[in-house]
């Protein structure tokens, strides 16, 4: 075997405590990319067993309960990634930067940091804590992948190579992007996909839910994701059950994580995506995933008027924004879409048009890309890209 074949086969390994195995940017983006490119990649992850999934091995790890079972892990994760051998280790979690930063000692392998969140948002002693630990890794790690344009500032004042790979769509068991869908008006069906909580907007969901129960409109609100609060889970229950909204709100999900190879069906029924977000220090300089997904299935968006996400929604023409915690102003556009039906049609166009943008094949090529140059060395000599 040539020096280009062992290099094309080199062992890779994710390692995450904290995402869940089939996670859509680490598994069906970055793993399957690395799959495709020849890579030999491994993740090692929470999951119920040990098994190979659409060729890439999943190395299971107990699901932990909380950070403090995560961090009783680590030992279990280390001596899994040390057995793989792998020449490089791909890090999820910031909790996980010093066990890499041994098995570097120890292997001599690469490390690239993908940074998903700007932790500062975790409050303030928890924030400060992981951005310390960040900045320590910034020392030694040999890549940083940042998935939002926000997260430089965080990594341009420290000598690290570092590479924005946002998080665009590579849908699921699908070759070609889907055959445009017949633009239906007036737009009734409602639909919101990924992690439900509050400051992602579940309270504000659930109020206009219950407008539109009052006032008999047409519109159902389909919530496709898990809520991970116990609590807010209990209370959104209540308050379904109370006001009689089981009509109007479809759970998808709810209790349990749902793959993305289950999504397509409800984006092709919804007429209009919502993200109703609080204005939280995270999502104001990020730009959901879920934007990419309504596009590429011809969505136009009712988003919270968050500067950034203004600012997307303006530049494509693709939807409307309200302010955060306001049911009454989704209505509002709601009826303006009824009312000139024109208007949504051409929002959902729009949508349509602007999907072509947001592919994830050009991301995944940049991926491998990035690790051929890590693994030969010349990371350290390549300035940032992106």
């Amino acid at each position: 075997m040539n020096q280009r074949d062992v290099r094309s086969w080199c062992r890779v390994a994710h390692l995450t405590t904290v995402h869940h195995p089939f996670d859509p940017r680490i598994f069906h983006k970055q793993l399957a990319s690395l799959r495709d490119a020849g890579f030999d990649a491994h993740l090692v992850a929470p999951h119920e067993r040990t098994e190979r999934v659409r060729g890439i091995p999943i190395h299971g790890l107990p699901r932990p309960q909380n950070r403090a079972h995560r961090l009783a892990l680590q030992p279990r994760v280390f001596r899994t990634a040390r057995a793989l051998d792998a020449a490089l280790y791909h890090i999820h979690d910031p909790e996980l930067l010093p066990l890499a930063g041994l098995l570097k000692t120890r292997t001599g392998a690469q490390v690239v940091y993908d940074m998903h969140e700007n932790y500062r948002s975790k409050g303030a002693m928890l924030g400060r804590f992981l951005r310390a630990l960040e900045r320590w890794a910034f020392r030694w790690v040999d890549h940083v992948l940042i998935a939002e344009q926000s997260y430089r500032a965080i990594v341009e004042d420290h000598a690290v190579p570092h590479t924005y790979i946002p998080n665009y769509v590579r849908p699921i068991g699908e070759k070609h992007p889907p055959p445009p869908m017949e633009i239906r008006e007036p737009p009734t069906r409602l639909l919101y996909t990924g992690t439900l909580s509050d400051s992602r907007g579940l309270g504000t969901m659930i109020d206009l839910a219950a407008r539109i129960r009052r006032a008999d409109r047409p519109e159902t609100i389909t919530l496709v994701g898990i809520c991970r609060y116990p609590t807010q889970r209990a209370r959104t229950e209540k308050q379904i059950r109370r006001g009689g909204l089981g009509a109007v709100v479809d759970r998808v999900g709810w209790d349990a994580y749902v793959r993305p190879s289950a999504m397509p069906p409800h984006y092709r029924r919804a007429d209009v995506g919502l993200a109703l977000f609080q204005p939280h220090p995270n999502h104001r300089g990020s730009i959901p995933t879920k934007f990419y997904e309504y596009l590429h299935y011809g969505l136009p968006l009712i988003c919270s008027d968050i500067p950034l996400w203004r600012r997307f929604v303006e530049r494509h023409g693709c939807g409307a924004v309200v302010p955060p915690g306001d049911p009454a102003a989704v209505l509002d556009v709601l009826d303006e879409w009824q009312a000139h039906p024109e208007r949504y049609r051409r929002c959902a166009e729009n949508a349509r048009a602007a999907a072509s943008q947001y592919r994830w094949a050009e991301m995944g090529e940049r991926l491998t890309r990035l690790y051929r140059d890590v693994l030969r060395g010349s990371a350290h000599r390549a300035p940032p890209t992106g």
